[in-house]
């Protein structure tokens, strides 16, 4: 099931970041937990369904005017879990400042959808959080 939950993520990120997001949101579960970047400018927030969410990436495209992102890597953690590295660049839309990040996340996948999403500005976090370590 493991490596069924990796592709569920890949297919999921390869939608959103392709710019179907209409394919991005069907991978995930009506009643989606998604934590802000624990280290980033909404630590703590917690978007609740898919609403929520698309607001969330709404406002922080108000803050950034350029954003790309990529994945690097895709780990299965074991059981419903699975870790994402992402590599972010960002521009700020007030102040132009560049910001050159690597994130992880931690993507919990139950029956074929993304349930939770926790993110981390640093990835050994994002390792330790799914019971992994470097």
């Amino acid at each position: 099931m493991s490596q069924e939950n990796v592709e569920v993520v890949r297919a999921a990120n390869e939608a959103f970041l392709s710019g179907d997001v209409e394919r991005a949101l069907a991978a995930l579960d009506p009643e989606i937990e998604w934590h802000a970047t624990v280290g980033g400018i909404d630590e703590g927030r917690v978007y609740n369904g898919r609403e929520e969410v698309v607001q969330g990436f709404a406002d922080y495209f108000e803050v950034w005017e350029r954003m790309e992102m990529r994945a690097d890597e895709y780990i299965d953690a074991g059981g419903e879990n699975v870790v994402v590295y992402h590599h972010e660049v960002a521009k700020g839309r007030e102040s132009g400042v560049v910001v050159e990040t690597d994130t992880g996340t931690v993507q919990t996948v139950r029956d074929g959808r993304i349930v939770r999403v926790r993110s981390y500005m640093d990835r050994a976090q994002a390792l330790e959080a799914a019971g992994l370590s470097e």
